[in-house]
């Protein structure tokens, strides 16, 4: 899980140096490449964009899109249909239980995408079942109702490899415990 966790904290904070770095030292592909083997998956192999373009269509998908967001990166989106719904205040609740709190500086609400998977890449190596139940009950009702949107709007394909990859992932994941 913690691969996971931290694919998705990586890639679903707005773009900047740290994703930069990422891609040029080669620890984002490694992860993938990590996580992939351990789910018995073919690695996809990630565009690599100018920090530009990633920054563009991070707007364009996830914050603003004058022909409407396609894909909200929030939890609550998937599982509520909505901001601020049931599923953020069960998340809030969950974090609270296990321990978690937002870092100072972090100004957004705890169910984005880049806060779950920071959850759940703590929890991962601690707490593996409490991981498993954030990735399997916030994180992949969002990647199935928005990855195959991504993948077709995005226009680097570096959203999309992610997305279709992770979905993948989980759904391995799953399989591999039932």
């Amino acid at each position: 899980m913690e691969w996971i966790g931290l694919i998705t904290a990586a890639t679903f904070r707005a773009p900047g140096r740290a994703l930069e770095r990422d891609l040029a030292s080669g620890s984002l592909q490694a992860a993938i490449e990590e996580l992939a083997r351990a789910r018995g998956l073919p690695p996809p192999r990630l565009p690599n964009p100018p920090l530009a373009e990633l920054q563009a269509a991070y707007t364009r998908l996830f914050v603003a899109n004058p022909e409407g967001l396609p894909a909200p990166p929030y939890a609550g989106y998937a599982l509520d249909g909505r901001l601020m719904g049931g599923a953020e205040e069960a998340l809030e609740r969950f974090y609270a239980e296990h321990g978690l709190v937002t870092q100072k500086g972090w100004d957004d609400l705890p169910d984005h995408l880049a806060a779950l998977g920071e959850a759940i890449a703590l929890l991962g190596e601690s707490d593996p079942k409490a991981a498993r139940t954030l990735a399997r009950g916030y994180l992949a009702p969002w990647l199935e109702r928005y990855a195959e949107v991504v993948a077709r709007e995005d226009p680097t394909g570096f959203y999309g490899t992610i997305c279709t990859f992770l979905k993948k992932a989980l759904e391995a994941e799953h399989e591999a415990r039932s």
